[in-house]
């Protein structure tokens, strides 16, 4: 009967201090410290139902038991029992498992560890918690032109790499088939300054639209001109209710010409007299003085697509009080367009000027700007 318990010895429990009521023949217990009951006293021995009452046997030096609520494999050295996984002691000449793993030369969870991959996890997660505290997760290399990186795969296939690959700046790059690799974000180690290698860099937006002419212009105007440096380019889309085109130009006049000075506002394809004009400004008539003076063309646009509308307002200053470019002081005029089309590829907006028969006109300064773009 000692030997049927006692090879393969199994016990329920080390825990249990009191004998377990109607316990079954052959059941088998450690008695742990401080029992009671039929086991008192009996403190490190094994305690084994037999023929309806206990049996205890000191266990020697050298036995192995399972302990079955623990699932643990144990050995008793002569004086306690040790967990064979984790307490056996290790010698060059008896190699057990250390309580402190050091160096293992490679570990597999679930998965085949090899020279290479010498830590192989087959898992559906991974945790790595904190212990009372924050975390770092170390990538150590040898030197700069080594890598210390993540590297995500399919099917074992690079897709994507971050860290230090290569060199000491922190690089993400991409690939498509694990053999051609493009950079997506470099950042430099010592300025931190982050660059996008292949992202395409996209144009500013457009807030304001600007031409001008600094030469001068003249002796001239007797006939409708179209003004340099008024034109302006329309890029697609740029257009909405409320942008607003502005034009200023300095006219110098000599003695001759009378005429009534017009302004003409046009918009098409070519950013010349033959774009139509959609305003028209006439000024008072101008007298036979030397004289010079600013023009300013305000425009808004009230509406644009197939039936866009301006409204325009443009104004005079000049030196002499009511002669020269105008028998007013500072005439302002007002005009709204018929409805045109804004939505003309490659449109030109534009200004012609007229400074009437005889007129000797020179401009010497041309500005023009859009503003308040989509």
């Amino acid at each position: 009967m000692r030997l049927d318990w006692a090879i393969h010895l199994s016990v329920i429990s080390r825990a249990v201090a009191a004998p377990p009521e109607a316990a079954a023949d052959g059941a088998r217990y450690l008695v742990p410290a401080a029992p009671s009951g039929a086991w008192a006293g009996q403190a490190g021995l094994l305690a084994v139902m037999q023929g309806g009452g206990w049996l205890f046997e000191p266990p020697r030096a050298g036995w192995r038991l399972w302990v079955e609520d623990e699932k643990k494999f144990l050995g008793f050295d002569g004086a306690e029992w040790l967990d064979l996984r984790q307490d056996s002691p290790s010698t060059p000449s008896n190699p057990g498992t250390p309580p402190e793993i050091t160096s293992l030369p490679r570990l597999g969870i679930n998965a085949n560890a090899d020279e290479v991959n010498r830590l192989a996890v087959s898992s559906p997660a991974v945790l790595l918690n904190h212990q009372g505290g924050g975390m770092q997760l170390k990538l150590n290399k040898n030197a700069a032109a080594d890598t210390a990186a993540l590297l995500y795969q399919t099917g074992f296939a690079g897709r994507a790499e971050m860290g230090l690959a290569g060199e000491d700046d922190f690089r993400l790059k991409v690939s498509a088939d694990g053999t051609l690799w493009r950079d997506a974000i470099l950042v430099d180690r010592a300025t931190g300054v982050v660059s996008l290698p292949n992202t395409p860099v996209a144009a500013p937006p457009v807030r304001e639209l600007f031409n001008q002419s600094l030469s001068a212009q003249g002796p001239g105007f007797a006939v409708d001109s179209y003004l340099a440096g008024s034109q302006i380019v329309l890029p697609a889309g740029v257009l909405r209710p409320g942008t607003r085109y502005r034009l200023a130009f300095d006219v110098a006049k000599t003695a001759a010409g009378i005429a009534t000075p017009v302004i003409s506002l046009r918009f098409g394809a070519a950013g010349a007299l033959a774009d139509p004009a959609i305003a028209v400004l006439s000024f008072p008539v101008q007298t036979m003085a030397v004289d010079d003076g600013r023009f300013t063309l305000d425009v808004t646009f009230r509406s644009v697509g197939a039936a866009a509308v301006v409204q325009a307002v443009a104004g005079l200053t000049h030196t002499l009080a009511s002669t020269g470019l105008s028998n007013s002081p500072g005439p302002v005029r007002r005009a709204t367009s018929a409805s045109f089309n804004t939505s003309l590829a490659g449109a030109v907006i534009g200004v012609s000027v007229n400074g009437g028969s005889f007129a000797a006109w020179t401009v010497s300064l041309v500005q023009a700007s859009l503003e308040n773009l989509a």
